[in-house]
């Protein structure tokens, strides 16, 4: 425990004497012992267990010499005020006379100080010195006095009372770097005793000591190695992850010229670099050196050094967070189910093709898998350990999905963010990013999205900084996007960029035996209970909503125990449609045909079918055949032979 002496000429202030000590007790509690010391009472030698010794003024600190050995122990207090004593004192008008009154000419002239460091320099504080006569002071009406009212002159009408002066934060500052007294609760204990006070000097405390541990945790919890040395390259600074790889504590005074030997020259002897690779003690270590100046005056240099093992585990560390944050792709083949040759095809081309680095189109109705697709690629291919970024270029309007792929700097636009953005294509950098619903894209953006194709670069935007891209774009519409061309929506030389080779996904209705297949797979166990006739409904439904439809469906099927209703609807409606048609082209055919009988000849099939496509009816000849062959079965008709024709009976 440290000794803390304050140092008085006498008792005559006892008042003060207490205010002090309970001050220093606040702060320091039970980390120091403070004692009250009267020089009138003491003799040489009796206060010389003391740590540190607090005066008033300075000059009582060289009278000090003869009590104790060295003058460095001794620090003159500096005092301010409590905060909530001066709202008065600000209230006072601009440009008022105001008399300072205290115990002592010297105790008045620091008071005096302390008012004006506070800030209050709209007040004309004048000392009160009686020597000087009291004829100067006799137009003052306001006086600001430390609990010395029965001192202030009797003509002053107005007195405030700021009360005892307590110690400035400063002092404490002092104490705490002499005593080496950093303990977390005193720094607590002295946070809470700047707020009661108003000095600057405490505020800048806060503030250096925010700094302070802002610097030291930053430095310490890095993954990297940081060494600080002077422009003598002896060491300033170093954090425990260089201390552990090099043992600097035990070589503080070796310069790292002596240290490093045969590496010095590899890190020192070349201009600022980034990521360099050294080997040390040999051992691969990739650095950076940046020079540390004053103005023009080289003070230093600093090095950051990350080991390989380092590197890695970074790696990986980040690999985790991708997949936090959903910049991953989760499918891979073996996630898509089929038993059709067409998905196999479209498989087998996706396996070649990601192995590649080509653009890639997949084409294909909603619904179809084009993501799923997308992400397997990305998992097939060399990029698969990188970012994967999926964006659906229909869900955004032209200025957001703008600024979404490339990013932006701060302020470039209203309501954008004060730190800038960037964009999916930097996201993606080294992996792949997948456009879909390519053909909802503006011509404006498709412009810019060729120049990425063509130089693998891009501009943020209200930027002009290039920015280098080693990226894959994979794009899927469901739009046939040579109609799109002919109708001026999308760029054909854009078209011809994303299509060096396209993959088209078939439709579920035309690969009719992955429909059960895929249905099986997704009720799972549930489906030895589906219903021979409810198979049938799903094999002769049309799924106009693919795979993705046929997925919703088994939910359904799961829950409810049966197909949902528009499945069923669907097929019933199309049963009847079919049957009123056919039932109206019979019809039809009976009212050309006995539009053309006569007594001996009637109409051929050809002319039947001619007849027909004016009313925009279209069958084929095998189809007309059957139905001309169930009307004469049922005797409405009778076919003749050669070119008699068909005739009504």
């Amino acid at each position: 425990m440290k000794t803390i002496y304050i140092v008085f000429n006498d008792r005559e202030k006892v008042d003060t004497c207490t205010n002090l000590f309970e001050d220093l007790r606040f702060v320091f509690e039970d980390f120091i012992s403070v004692k009250l010391c009267f020089l009138d009472e003491i003799k040489p030698g009796e206060i010389s267990d003391g740590d540190l010794f607090l005066v008033l003024y300075k000059d009582r600190v060289y009278p000090m010499k003869q009590y104790i050995s060295s003058l460095d122990k001794v620090v003159v207090m500096a005092r301010t005020f409590e905060r909530k004593y001066l709202d008065e004192v600000y209230a006072i008008p601009s440009g008022t006379d105001v008399l300072v009154v205290n115990d002592s000419i010297e105790s008045t002239l620091q008071s005096t100080n302390s008012l004006y460091e506070l800030g209050l320099n709209h007040l004309n504080l004048i000392p009160y010195i009686p020597e000087e006569g009291e004829e100067k002071y006799q137009h003052i009406r306001v006086a600001i006095t430390p609990d010395e009212e029965d001192s202030v002159p009797s003509y002053v009408e107005h007195i405030i009372n700021v009360q005892n002066r307590c110690i400035d934060a400063n002092t404490f500052v002092t104490i705490i770097n002499k005593l080496n007294l950093n303990h977390e609760q005193v720094t607590r204990n002295l946070l809470n005793y700047i707020e009661r006070t108003t000095g600057s000097t405490g505020k800048r405390y806060i503030t250096d000591s925010i700094k302070d541990q802002l610097l030291q945790k930053t430095m310490q919890q890095s993954r990297d190695s940081l060494i600080i040395v002077d422009r003598n390259y002896h060491l300033v600074y170093f954090n425990d992850m260089a201390d552990i790889l090099f043992d600097l504590s035990s070589r503080r005074t070796i310069p790292l010229d002596m240290f490093f030997d045969s590496e010095f020259d590899e890190l020192f002897s070349f201009e600022d670099y980034v990521n360099k690779l050294v080997q040390i003690q040999n051992e691969n270590y990739i650095v950076t050196k940046i020079t540390l100046s004053v103005v023009d005056q080289v003070i230093g240099y600093s090095l950051r050094l990350s080991t390989e093992t380092d590197i890695k585990n970074l790696e990986i560390d980040l690999k985790k967070q991708l997949m936090k944050s959903g910049l991953v792709a989760k499918y891979t083949f073996d996630d898509i189910w089929y038993l059709s040759d067409a998905m196999a095809k479209s498989v087998s081309l996706a396996k070649k093709i990601a192995l590649t680095d080509y653009t890639i189109l997949i084409s294909g109705e909603s619904g179809t898998g084009k993501e799923l697709i997308a992400q397997s690629i990305h998992n097939f291919s060399a990029r698969k350990d990188n970012p994967f970024v999926a964006i659906n270029c229909a869900a955004l309007p032209e200025s957001l999905l703008e600024s979404e792929l490339f990013g932006y700097e701060k302020g470039s636009f209203t309501g954008a963010s004060k730190q800038g953005k960037v964009g999916l294509f930097e996201q993606a950098n080294h992996g792949t990013i997948f456009l879909d619903e390519i053909g909802d894209m503006s011509l404006n953006l498709q412009a810019r999205l060729l120049r990425v194709l063509q130089e693998k670069q891009i501009t943020r935007i209200g930027s002009d900084k290039v920015i280098n891209l080693n990226i894959r774009i994979l794009a899927a519409t469901n739009k046939n996007l040579s109609e799109a061309i002919v109708k001026k929506e999308f760029r054909e030389d854009l078209y011809y960029r994303l299509c060096n080779i396209p993959i088209q996904l078939p439709a579920l209705r035309e690969r009719q035996e992955d429909i059960v297949h895929l249905f099986r797979r997704f009720v799972g166990e549930k489906f030895t209970a589906i219903l021979p006739q409810e198979v049938s409904l799903l094999k002769s439904y049309s799924w106009p909503g693919n795979v993705r439809e046929l997925r919703n469906a088994a939910d359904y099927y799961l829950t409810l125990g049966e197909l949902p209703q528009s499945i069923i609807v669907s097929q019933e409606r199309e049963s009847t449609t079919s049957a009123n048609t056919s039932m109206s082209i019979e019809d039809r055919i009976l009212s050309i045909i006995a539009a053309h009988t006569t007594h001996t000849s009637g109409i051929g099939r050809t002319a039947i079918a001619n007849e027909l496509s004016k009313d925009d009816i279209h069958i084929s000849d095998d189809k007309l055949r059957k139905i001309l062959h169930q009307l004469e079965t049922s005797q409405k008709i009778v076919i003749g032979r050669g070119r008699t024709g068909c005739m009504m009976i």
